[in-house]
């Protein structure tokens, strides 16, 4: 049961001041900023929405691929709408963006983790970055059990 006491609501505003600097940084204003830019180019969206389009078409007619050579020609248009939309610049700095806040994010997670217990993975989604698979399941398996063995050992 959760207990709601001084320490409970220092927490809580702490995790308000780290989100309030967290929203005022340069790089949540520019990811922002983008943001607005990319779903304001009603070119680039038009073109996403033929895409989308054009991709539905391909997903019906997939169970025929090899049936009918139009599908050739569908797939054709579908991965150069797939390139024009990719190589839009606004995508292009949109996307970039994005993966700069999730740096900084992914940095915040593995500090506060990091200062809770040095056990603790944090999976940052980054491409580059370390991955690990999900715990598995049995006794001694879990974060706190081998917390515990470590603990034990090191007496």
């Amino acid at each position: 049961m959760l207990r709601i006491n001084e320490e409970f609501l220092a927490v809580e505003d702490a995790m308000e001041t780290v989100l309030q600097a967290f929203l005022e940084l340069e790089i949540v204003e520019k990811y922002r900023e983008t943001k607005t830019a990319f779903l304001n180019d009603r070119e680039l969206q038009q073109d996403i929405q033929h895409f989308q389009e054009l991709q539905e078409n391909y997903e019906t007619m997939a169970p025929y691929k090899n049936a009918r050579a139009e599908n050739l020609k569908l797939r054709r248009r579908l991965l150069a709408q797939k390139r024009k939309i990719d190589m839009n610049d606004r995508l292009i700095r949109y996307r970039q963006a994005e993966v700069e806040v999730q740096k900084v994010l992914a940095e915040l997670s593995q500090k506060i983790s990091a200062a809770v217990s040095p056990d603790i993975f944090v999976d940052t989604g980054l491409p580059l970055a370390p991955h690990k698979r999900p715990h598995e399941k049995g006794r001694g398996r879990n974060i706190r059990e081998r917390g515990e063995e470590h603990a034990k050992k090191g007496r």
